[in-house]
């Protein structure tokens, strides 16, 4: 028996929250004891012929349902059906792999552990069988689940459709899909995933299609899953028997629909009413597919990107707080899924006044690069501030504070703030351009003229880390991202730990990579 013992992943452990959240929310309890479930993700595995030098891996994942921890918790795999032509890391399957004991499994999701399985040579493609992994617990009960083995794979493609321009809200257009098997064995049924940004809608519904709201790194969120089980075969292609028709809605601007076909991973799911979509042979499997596949969809729409500012009031030497804002009035939701010149607020500071905290999203505004620094030095003249996330639906407003120290001899001032991009470009879809900028005014306490305008500011901060009032140089500021800074105190408020803590987790969990299109 083998008991070689290795960790899984770091992949498997962040897959243990999506498992979470469909598994079932209750699940019998064992009378003297915690319930631990044994999970899969991937319960149906094909395997190369011939083996692979990388093999596929066979890997499971623990979850608790309590009460408590689980004490001296064993999993092993039952190879019985398929250990005649199969090796489990490198060497001939016995009757069982066990994975060595967990002392302790506490309630909640837990890591597993994995083991490499290839076919032996020469195992004639289709051959198929379960394996079963289960276990023991000393105070408890472990539920156990099955992996189906396939020698061969069926690599399923789909059809890539060109982008489109010109849509305007209240349209439609067809997405025609078609799906070709560049495998080696059948595909005993497809599942298609179809992924939609916000601003486009299903235009109908099918029965054999489920619809849904699903979290996506690219805002990709509107799903509709639909399963066939047509039994494709290698070498073919097939289509739908109708086109998917997708709505422009009035928020529609920056959109894109992504297509992926899967092997059926089981029974196929319906929804309930409407006619069924169906799979039809389409001849040749086409050469030019690709797994997944993604049309940007550039609408004619507009939304009215609006810049806010703020009025502070202090004495010379005091430090004061002004939060200047970039938000969305509409009527387009705006997701900049073309380029990296995102939607950004451009700050110069009031003349006579320092910035001295700044924003973590906030950083030096370089005019000659036309583009930020990267750097929250104090002392500058102006400020770049990108949004995460940079998305905006209509209403959203996101803030920046900065910490304006005013200097010595200071009058009443004012600066402004300005709806841009990252690179310092209008934005093409605001044709509104009356509130892209705003003031942003410091007061100072007996001074009683009327507030002066900053000048237009120098590439670099001035040599002692602020505006000169007597050269009128501009100040600088600080960036805080959507988050409000606090200051020197160094105390972050509630929401602000929230949303670092929401960041800090979504780069644990997703590659949060925005692609820059040509």
């Amino acid at each position: 028996m083998i008991n070689r013992r290795r960790r899984a992943g770091a992949v498997l452990a962040a897959l243990a929250a999506a498992v979470a959240t469909w598994l079932p929310a209750t699940s019998a309890q064992a009378a003297d004891g915690p319930v631990v479930r044994i999970d899969a993700p991937r319960d149906n595995l094909a395997l190369p012929m011939p083996p692979s030098q990388d093999p596929p891996q066979i890997g499971w994942l623990l979850h608790n349902d309590g009460p408590g921890t689980a004490k001296d918790v064993t999993v092993s795999m039952d190879l019985s059906k398929v250990k005649s032509w199969l090796t489990v890391n490198g060497k001939p399957a016995e009757d069982t792999y066990a994975w060595s004991t967990m002392a302790e499994v506490p309630e909640g999701d837990q890591a597993g552990y994995i083991a490499d399985v290839n076919p032996k040579p020469d195992t004639p493609l289709g051959t198929t069988g379960t394996v079963t992994l289960s276990g023991t617990s000393a105070n408890g009960t472990v539920v156990s689940t099955t992996v189906r083995l396939t020698v061969g794979s069926a690599e399923l493609t789909v059809n890539e459709l060109a982008d489109r321009k010109g849509d305007k809200p209240g349209t439609a257009f067809d997405t025609p899909v078609t799906v070709s098997n560049t495998g080696s064995v059948p595909a005993d049924g497809v599942q298609l995933r179809v992924q939609t940004t916000p601003g486009l809608a299903y235009a109908d519904r099918f029965s054999n299609c489920v619809y849904s709201k699903v979290p996506d790194d690219y805002g990709a969120t509107q799903r509709a899953l639909c399963t066939f089980d047509t039994v494709v075969e290698p070498g073919k292609r097939y289509r739908l028997d109708q086109p998917l028709k997708l709505d422009v809605t009035k928020q529609a601007l920056y959109e894109f629909v992504s297509r992926e076909a899967l092997p059926l991973p089981g029974t196929p799911t319906v929804s309930g009413s409407g006619p069924k979509l169906a799979l039809v042979p389409d001849g040749t499997a086409a050469g030019d597919g690709t797994e997944l596949a993604r049309q940007y969809v550039s609408v004619v729409n507009t939304a009215d990107m609006v810049a806010g500012g703020d009025t502070a009031e202090g004495a010379p030497g005091d430090l004061v707080h002004v939060d200047v804002t970039l938000g969305n009035e509409g009527p387009a939701r705006v997701e900049n899924n073309v380029d990296d010149d995102q939607p950004a607020l451009l700050f110069t500071v009031p003349t006579g006044t320092e910035a001295v905290e700044i924003p973590e999203r906030c950083s030096v505004w370089n005019p000659e690069a036309e583009s930020g620094t990267g750097e929250r030095t104090p002392g500058a003249a102006q400020y770049i501030c990108q949004p995460r996330p940079n998305e905006f639906e209509v209403g959203d407003t996101r803030t920046f504070t900065f910490g304006l120290k005013i200097r010595a001899g200071a009058e009443t001032t004012t600066g402004e703030a300005e709806a841009t991009t990252s690179y310092g470009n209008t934005m093409e879809f605001d044709d509104h351009h009356a509130n892209d900028t705003a003031d942003v005014t410091v007061e100072v306490e007996g001074d009683s003229a009327s507030p002066s305008p900053s000048p237009s500011p120098s590439a670099t901060a001035s040599s002692d880390g602020g505006n000169d009032v007597k050269t009128q140089t501009v100040a600088t500021a600080v960036d805080s991202g959507s988050l409000a800074s606090t200051g020197s105190s160094g105390i972050l408020p509630v929401a602000a730990a929230v949303g670092a803590g929401a960041l800090l987790l979504g780069g644990v969990l997703v590659l949060l990579v925005r692609r820059r299109r040509a």
